[in-house]
């Protein structure tokens, strides 16, 4: 739950009805509704916060989709040569998935850098889970979808992003811990279920992920996911 860096108290003239409506939606039970108004609230504040989060996801996100496209165009090994790491050639699969995380942890010291990690460790992890051989990692990265690989990146992005500036806040307004595990997975489903609905990208191709036009794709993206997440009222519930 969260991230290692712990609760960072947001500021901005939105926070304070974020936080008034993450404890109607503890209050309420985690209702459908509770949830949406909870999730607008946070979507506007973090818009309204000059999207200090876009740079990380960005940067994040291309250095995953470059390495990616690099596999689809070269191939596993020649793609591993290209980006530094040919020292895992011949690595176990646990070495070779242990090395490839390494590679892909490039957070700063900032906040939401540390949401875009986990996010992008979690992704990969899953991604990479059933692999046992080189051959493997080159069929699964090979066959990736960008489009829908930044997708789920984002989703998790905002779904962690939600719980770590509000987990210790929920926390403290239960009395066992099982009932958090449970309103997080309500959250989590909601924030998902959204953006599946409403925001697809169609797979991305001819960009130079290397440069600014990567960069400025990512954060447009999830920006607009944001976007989405915050519109609500009680009549779509």
């Amino acid at each position: 739950m969260g991230t290692s860096k712990g609760y960072l108290p947001p500021t901005g003239y939105l926070w304070p009805e974020a936080k008034r409506d993450v404890t109607g939606m503890v209050k309420n039970g985690f209702t459908p509704s509770s949830i949406g108004k909870a999730v607008s609230s946070f979507s506007k504040a973090m818009g309204d916060g000059g999207k200090s989060y876009s740079g990380s996801v960005a940067k994040i996100g291309t250095k995953a989709v470059n390495f990616i496209e690099a596999v689809k165009s070269y191939g596993f090994f020649d793609a591993l040569e290209k980006v530094g790491l040919s020292h895992l050639r011949g690595q176990s699969s646990e070495g070779l998935r242990s090395g490839l995380l390494e590679y892909f942890n490039d957070s700063g010291s900032d906040f939401y850098g540390s949401v875009a990690q986990q996010s992008m460790s979690e992704l990969m992890r899953e991604l990479l889970k059933s692999a046992e051989d080189e051959d493997d990692y080159n069929n699964i990265i090979g066959s990736i979808n960008t489009g829908e690989f930044i997708r789920e990146f984002i989703v998790k992005f905002i779904q962690n992003c939600f719980f770590a500036n509000f987990a210790e806040k929920i926390l403290t307004m239960f009395d066992k811990l099982d009932k958090y595990d449970i309103a997080e997975k309500s959250v989590k489903t909601y924030i998902r279920t959204s953006l599946e609905s409403e925001f697809t990208i169609v797979d991305i191709q001819k960009v130079d992920w290397n440069g600014q036009q990567g960069n400025q794709i990512i954060a447009e993206k999830c920006n607009k996911a944001f976007e989405i997440l915050s519109v609500w009222s009680e009549t779509l519930v």
